[in-house]
């Protein structure tokens, strides 16, 4: 997929537009609750994105104006058996993790409710800008279940106490305590919020793409391996930048005042 334009399949958009791609979730009601359809989807154009060369980064964000997503709809939880309950959780487990996989960078744009596995596909994503009437939480324990999947990014995120306290209780954070504790990494007017996400989409289009994709793959082992384990892993990866021209075209363009020329 490429190219600009939009593509609307099963409850996501995508439109790409000068290298960055805006993928719009649409769940049931103007509150986008989610179901194993659009993790599905969801997932697949993610892939979709992470595989076309011309895509430097991705925004991610709720259809409309006036929530992300209030999380999972409970209308299709509540009557689950064992065996469906593992194949839902498995949908959404699917979608977060190709957030954290793509090697583009992911940029949340974060309006109203984001809750639930809501909260957890915008843990994956590697910066959550918020507008001002956001509120996060993960309230599963409210409703009879625990936190589970990219929940578990929340400890690295916000701190080890302070996710217990949300994990435990089921609280909702608005937008100025979800910066104050690090959940998101700035709050905006509610006008600005998707602006400011593009904004800081375009500051990686002058970046190398297979950079990119090395930094983020790092941050992954880092959040996956053993400090002695991840050392490892990265001085490697470092030593393997050097078989690309990347390296030498950036310092060279910074020493020389210039922007970089990457193909």
């Amino acid at each position: 997929m490429s190219g600009n334009g939009a593509n609307v399949t099963n409850g996501v958009s995508v439109e790409i537009q000068n290298g960055i791609a805006t993928l719009s979730i649409a769940g049931r009601t103007h509150l986008n609750l989610l179901g194993p359809d659009v993790f599905r989807e969801l997932r697949e154009r993610v892939e979709e994105c992470g595989n076309d060369a011309t895509v430097r980064a991705i925004i991610l964000r709720g259809a409309g104006e006036r929530a992300f997503s209030a999380g999972v709809d409970l209308r299709e939880m509540k009557d689950l058996t064992p065996l469906t309950a593992e194949q839902f959780i498995r949908s959404l487990h699917g979608a977060a993790r190709i957030l954290v996989d793509v090697p583009v960078p992911v940029v949340a744009a974060i309006q109203g409710p984001c809750l639930g596995g809501a909260l957890e596909l915008a843990l994956a994503a590697d910066i959550r800008i918020a507008s001002d009437d956001a509120i996060f939480g993960l309230p599963e324990v409210r409703v009879g279940l625990p936190s589970v999947i990219e929940a578990s990014l929340l400890p690295p995120t916000v701190g080890l106490g302070r996710a217990r306290k949300m994990l435990l209780t089921g609280e909702t954070v608005d937008a100025a305590e979800a910066h104050r504790i690090g959940l998101v990494d700035e709050v905006v007017d509610h006008e600005l919020v998707h602006e400011t996400a593009m904004a800081t989409a375009r500051e990686f289009l002058g970046m190398a793409r297979p950079v990119l994709a090395s930094q983020k793959d790092i941050v992954g082992k880092w959040l996956e391996l053993g400090e002695a384990e991840s050392a490892e892993y990265t001085i490697k990866a470092f030593a393997l930048g050097f078989a690309t021209p990347y390296p030498h075209e950036a310092m060279t363009a910074f020493l020389e005042k210039r922007a970089p020329r990457f193909d």
